[in-house]
């Protein structure tokens, strides 16, 4: 019988919250992936990323922050990788969308999925989406799946141009890069996502965009075959150098009208929930992230990145 994760509902119960660290995560382990987490010797794919959950680096934190990492990916890649942003704001008013553009996506910089996609602001009122931005600011996301390198960033809420076509988002590529080693080529599988915010689906693709070997439980296919993209040779390009510093990353690009945008890195994907199907899949997985990770101080100092990176500060 397949083992099935636990329902957002108990993650989220006070008692499971109430643990301490060195109980919370090996139940949390045992109750999605049915066994006990080694966290001294950590080799699945899945126990590798609760170590990172548990033991954050500092660096996590600096590439997970949605204004921060923006420097990094325009000094790695270059600013005509980031998707425009508007504005950067530690508290919103109603007076903050006078100074944006009818259509804009708002969305918070230490969590994931605390946005909110705006295709015109004259249809909303001000004043909720300022409350909705300021609970996202007093929000504690991290304290959630305890991905604790998210509790060490700066909340803000950043204001971005909505890659929009027909009034829809853009599909996701996921790009999951493991690096085994000096000398080892990466390994990439790719999640790609269609029907965000309606019918969602997710299909995985090795890098030569043939069907990968393993599915994720829990997840709905199209079942059918994606056109390959023709811009996925500079898309991996993109993947492998963002996430070149570490044994794992996962590098989330939107494509639209053409163009490649870096979405997000994740470095936690799932909160630790990836199930795969052939499930010794965790295990070669695993093999192919590289460990023990980099110390921080031989990855990558964050430059001061180049002018486009840096959106506009909002005024108190």
């Amino acid at each position: 019988m397949k083992h099935k994760p636990k329902t957002p509902r108990e993650e989220d119960s006070p008692l499971i919250r109430a643990l301490p660290d060195c109980a919370y995560y090996h139940y949390k382990y045992k109750r999605i992936h049915g066994r006990l987490c080694r966290f001294e010797h950590p080799r699945r794919f899945s126990e590798k990323i609760f170590h990172r959950m548990r033991y954050p680096s500092p660096l996590f934190s600096m590439l997970a922050d949605k204004v921060e990492v923006r420097r990094y990916i325009a000094d790695t890649v270059g600013t005509q990788y980031l998707v425009p942003a508007h504005l950067v704001a530690e508290m919103v008013t109603p007076e903050t969308f006078d100074a944006l553009p009818d259509s804009f996506v708002m969305k918070a910089n230490h969590s994931f999925g605390q946005l909110r996609i705006v295709p015109d602001k004259r249809e909303e009122d001000p004043l909720e989406l300022s409350r909705l931005a300021n609970g996202w600011l007093t929000s504690q996301f991290s304290a959630r799946m305890r991905e604790k390198h998210y509790g060490f960033i700066r909340p803000r809420v950043i204001f971005e141009q909505a890659l929009l076509t027909g009034g829809r988002p853009p599909a996701d590529f996921k790009f999951n890069v493991f690096n085994p080693g000096p000398g080892q080529k990466p390994y990439i599988f790719i999640q790609h996502m269609q029907g965000r915010f309606e019918h969602l689906t997710q299909d995985l693709y090795d890098e030569e965009w043939r069907p990968a070997p393993f599915h994720l439980l829990n997840q709905k296919t199209s079942g059918r075959l994606a056109p390959r993209p023709a811009q996925l040779d500079e898309m991996l390009r993109i993947a492998r150098k963002l996430a070149e510093p570490l044994g794992y990353m996962r590098v989330d690009l939107y494509l639209h009208q053409g163009h490649i945008y870096v979405g997000e890195l994740t470095l936690t994907p799932g909160a630790g929930r990836y199930l795969f199907d052939p499930p010794d899949w965790d295990d070669k997985l695993g093999a192919k992230f590289g460990w023990p990770e980099p110390l921080p101080s031989r990855v990558l100092p964050f430059g001061g990145g180049a002018a486009a990176a840096t959106p506009r500060v909002a005024a108190p």
